[in-house]
């Protein structure tokens, strides 16, 4: 019975509430198509196009007087300015033997330029391209740090083939990325008597 009473005495007050509020409502609307027209408050809009002044309003500027010319310069003062007669140079004779250099040619030779660089000379093996190695997820999340020790084969065109793990710490986690990595660098071959070896 509680219930009915406090739901009834919060909606007995809503509805009259909404009531006055669309009679209201119902009044301002009506009151607003009734009312005559006062031609006071009509305003008229004109479309026509604006007319515009072709006149240009200019500012007059007077023009400043020159200044007068400034009488005769003062002359320079008068310095006295004395000259040195001579001077003597005490400094001993530095004893510089003669370059003669041939300059139509004929001096050292050290060969065609560019002579002393071969591309097929016989040397060590030059990595051309490197790839770093994917970090693996386990290891990023878990922040573990390692190196992996790999033995691989170099073929006559400087493909990686064979690649074979040595040692790694830790054991077997970077192993797999560091093999994926290695398979994919390029080196320049091994050059014995001209021929990649």
């Amino acid at each position: 019975m509680s219930s009915f009473v406090r739901s009834s005495t919060s909606i007995i007050p809503s509805v009259v509430i909404t009531f006055f509020l669309f009679i209201g409502m119902h009044f301002l609307v009506n009151s607003s198509k009734n009312a005559k027209p006062d031609d006071r408050d009509q305003i008229s809009i004109d479309f026509s196009p604006v007319k515009v002044d072709d006149e240009v309003n200019q500012k007059q500027r007077r023009i400043p007087k020159k200044p007068p010319p400034p009488k005769e310069p003062p002359p320079p003062p008068k310095m006295n300015v004395q000259q040195n007669q001579s001077v003597t140079n005490n400094m001993p004779t530095p004893n510089i033997p003669s370059l003669n250099l041939g300059v139509g040619g004929d001096g050292p030779y050290l060969g065609p330029m560019g002579s002393g660089v071969d591309m097929n000379q016989e040397g060590g093996i030059i990595p051309v391209v490197t790839i770093a190695p994917i970090y693996p997820r386990k290891a990023l999340i878990a922040k573990i740090e390692g190196w992996v020790d790999i033995e691989f084969t170099i073929t006559e065109i400087g493909t990686v083939v064979n690649p074979r793990v040595v040692d790694s710490q830790p054991n077997r986690i970077f192993d797999r990325e560091a093999l994926k990595a290695i398979l994919r660098y390029k080196f320049k071959p091994k050059v014995v008597d001209g021929k990649a070896a």
